[in-house]
C-alpha cells in the first residue's frame, strides 16, 4: 500500500501520540477492579518534545520498606524531536542505554535524535502483518466513513483491549519484553525504554518491571494512568489538527487509541492470570526471567 505525502504528514503527527494497534479477534476476560493507590509521580526528564518522559522513582515495593530509586530507570514517548539541549538532558541523567520498542516503520518515519554517547537497542514489539502506519494510512485516506467502519461502535477501544492481550500471548512480543528486562539488569547505569506515545508497550513494560520489583498492583495502575495527564495537550493538538485538515469529522473515534484506560491494563493482567496463573509464573515461564535476574533488578533499582 502506498502512503501519499499528505497522509505521511498526517501519520507523522498522529504517531507522536499513538502506538501500533493490532486488531486481533480475541475476547478479553476482565479482572476485578484494582484500587488505584496514591503514589508519587515519577520525576520528569523535562523534555518538552517528549512529555511522557519520567522515571519510576518513589513507587513503593512490598516488604522491607523499599521504593524505586530516583533516576534508576526511565520510561518515555518517542525521542524523534529532541533538541540538542534535550539530548544533553539524557546525558546529564546518566542514561547508559535506550531501548526502542517501535516497529521498523515507526522508527524509519520518525528516527530518534539521540546523543552519540548513548547507544540504542531496537526491540520492536509489533505484528508485521498489521503495521501501524498502513492501518492508519487506510483510515486517514478512507475518510470519515471508513474511520467509522474501522473504529466506530467501540471497535477502537476493543482494538486496544485485544492489543494488550496480544502483548502477553504473542511469543515474539514476550521475547522482546524479556530481553528488555535482561538489558536493564545487565546495564551499568540507568536505562530508558520507549515506544511512540510511551503509554502502551512502554506502559506494559513498566507494569512488568514494577511487578518484578514487588510494587503493589494499585501503584502499577497509578503509574500507568499518569500517561493520560502527560499526553493530554499533545492528544488534543493531534485531534484538532486532524479535524482542521478535514480528514476526521468524529474525533471521538480516535480517543481510545490516544489515551490509556484501566480496562486495557486489565486485559494484560487477565491474560497473565489465564495463561500463567500468576505474575511470578509469567516472569519465569512466559519471559524466562530467573530469580537471579530479579534479584539483580531489585538490587539496582530499589532502595530505602
Amino acid at each position: 500500500m502506498t502512503i501519499s505525502r499528505a497522509v505521511r504528514g498526517t501519520l507523522t503527527g498522529v504517531a507522536a501520540a499513538l502506538i501500533a494497534i493490532t486488531p486481533i479477534a480475541v475476547t478479553p476476560a476482565f479482572a476485578a477492579p484494582v484500587p488505584v493507590l496514591q503514589s508519587p509521580k515519577g520525576v520528569s526528564l523535562d523534555l518538552p518534545t517528549a512529555p511522557n518522559a519520567r522515571d519510576l522513582s518513589g513507587i513503593p515495593t512490598q516488604g522491607g520498606g523499599g521504593k524505586v530509586k530516583a533516576g534508576s530507570v526511565y520510561r518515555t514517548d518517542a525521542l524523534n524531536k529532541l533538541s540538542e539541549a534535550e539530548q544533553q538532558q539524557l546525558v546529564s541523567a546518566g542514561i547508559v542505554e535506550i531501548i526502542d520498542f517501535r516497529s521498523p516503520t515507526e522508527r524509519g518515519q520518525n528516527p530518534d535524535k539521540l546523543p552519540a554517547s548513548i547507544p540504542a537497542k531496537s526491540l520492536p514489539v509489533y505484528d508485521p502483518n498489521n503495521d501501524f502506519y498502513l492501518f492508519f494510512a487506510k483510515a486517514v485516506q478512507g475518510g470519515p466513513a471508513l474511520q467509522q467502519q474501522l473504529l466506530g461502535d467501540g471497535k477502537g477501544r476493543q482494538f486496544m483491549i485485544d492489543y494488550y492481550k496480544w502483548m502477553v500471548t504473542d511469543s515474539a512480543a514476550r521475547g522482546q519484553f524479556s530481553a528488555a528486562l535482561k538489558e536493564i539488569a545487565a546495564a551499568n547505569g540507568p536505562v530508558l525504554y520507549h515506544c511512540t506515545a510511551g503509554k502502551d508497550r512502554t506502559g506494559w513494560m513498566s507494569a512488568i518491571l514494577l511487578s518484578a520489583l514487588g510494587a503493589p498492583k494499585g501503584q502499577i495502575y497509578n503509574n500507568y494512568l499518569e500517561s493520560n495527564d502527560n499526553l493530554a495537550a499533545a492528544n488534543k493538538a493531534t485531534l484538532d489538527g486532524l479535524v482542521a485538515s478535514g480528514r476526521v469529522t468524529d474525533p471521538s473515534l480516535f480517543e481510545p487509541v490516544l489515551g490509556v484506560d484501566r480496562a486495557f491494563l486489565d486485559s494484560s493482567f487477565d491474560a497473565v492470570q489465564a495463561n500463567y496463573g500468576s505474575m511470578d509464573n509469567f516472569l519465569s515461564q512466559g519471559l524466562g526471567i530467573d530469580d537471579a535476574t530479579i534479584a539483580t533488578l531489585k538490587s539496582k533499582l530499589v532502595g530505602k
